[in-house]
């Protein structure tokens, strides 16, 4: 048997690197799903039903059964490694919307 001191030094925590990552698109194309599909923890989605009210704004050619739209960021997040974590967002992707992108 081995007699001595364990070597219990007591490390620092990690301080993580954090990068944004900007999910943008045009309406439609899957940023609310790509969010949700990646994400780790479970999205904070900001997703609305669509309305009467938008007609005459959302131009819905091409995505006709589609129901809701995000009115806001969608936020995930992905931990590449213990120093290294990825925020996740996404934006609307209306026309009405784009001043989010800048």
């Amino acid at each position: 048997m081995a007699f001595g001191r364990s070597s219990r030094t007591k490390q620092r925590p990690v301080e993580p690197i954090t990068l944004k990552i900007l999910v943008a698109g045009g309406f439609g194309v899957g940023k609310t799903t790509a969010v949700g599909s990646v994400s780790e923890i479970r999205p904070l989605r900001t997703e609305e039903r669509l309305t009467e009210a938008g007609r005459p704004v959302d131009d819905l050619a091409g995505v006709e059964s589609k129901t809701t739209t995000t009115v806001a960021m969608d936020f995930g997040r992905i931990t590449l490694r213990e120093d290294l974590v990825l925020y996740l967002f996404g934006t609307p992707g209306q026309d009405r919307f784009w001043f989010l992108w800048d």
